[in-house]
């Protein structure tokens, strides 16, 4: 069981789903034309997966929580879709997994719980000849497009489990260097990145139902302290914006990594 076991219901009811545009890019940048198999590593409950499925011939699921794994298989049977291998697996154990070549791998927001340099030299050994290595991610917002209904959560976050609540309940092992030196010192190390922007507006119960989706703020670890958790959330944002609605433009990148 891991940080994500308890969270996630709530990851696949109340984390958004990726624009369009995202998949779209991916297929123009890797040349999908539903030939190709491509490996989800971290894949939760399929928010990447579901969508590449019609991108690609197979899609293999990977994921290190079971639970995880459970909702992307029940979201796929709901969907008809078909060519998907759900495997509840830690990526260190990668290379006996037997996948078989590999086109494309993509990470969505997993990157930064894994051993990063071990993990693509395995990758190395998976992906075919002209393949790559994808990394999506939230990137940083610019301050004036950061929303002011994050600073209520913050607020109440550390009333409630303390300021060094993100630091205690998330990766403890980032990697000295950052992403791209990570990829530009692997095999994978010509680079490229694009970036979309996600406009969204999220009502009181969806953003309360997001917070019970983070390793940080999850019903574990709230454990009987959820419920007054939630309320106080509740009151401190509709004391915000008494309508209710919240918004907020999120960046997303992708990094592409393809051999020299």
């Amino acid at each position: 069981m891991t940080a994500f076991n308890s969270a996630a219901q709530a990851y696949a009811q109340y984390r958004p789903q990726y624009p369009t545009a995202l998949f779209t890019g991916l297929a123009e940048h890797t040349s999908l034309d539903g030939t190709q198999t491509v490996l989800d590593l971290g894949c939760g409950p399929g928010t990447l997966t579901l969508p590449l499925a019609a991108l690609a011939a197979h899609v293999h699921a990977v994921d290190i929580e079971p639970a995880m794994l459970a909702e992307g298989r029940a979201l796929a049977a709901a969907e008809g879709i078909e060519n998907i291998t759900w495997t509840a697996a830690d990526a260190a154990n990668l290379p006996n997994l037997d996948l078989g070549p590999i086109d494309l791998c993509v990470m969505g927001k997993s990157f930064q719980w894994m051993n990063q340099d071990q993990l693509l030299a395995d990758l190395d050994q998976l992906i075919t000849p002209n393949g790559t290595v994808a990394l999506i991610s939230t990137a940083a917002r610019s301050t004036a497009s950061r929303p002011d209904w994050l600073d209520v959560i913050e607020r109440v976050c550390v009333a409630f489990l303390g300021p060094d609540y993100l630091q205690a309940n998330n990766p403890t092992a980032h990697p000295a260097e950052g992403r791209d030196d990570v990829l530009r010192k692997s095999p994978f190390s010509t680079l490229r990145t694009r970036t979309w922007e996600q406009r969204l507006t999220r009502t009181l119960d969806e953003l309360v139902g997001l917070q019970m989706s983070f390793a940080h703020t999850n019903p574990a670890v709230l454990g009987d302290r959820q419920p007054a958790f939630e309320r106080a959330l509740r009151d401190a944002l509709t004391a915000y914006n008494p309508a209710g609605a919240f918004t907020s433009t999120v960046p997303i990148e992708a990094a592409f990594a393809t051999r020299p």
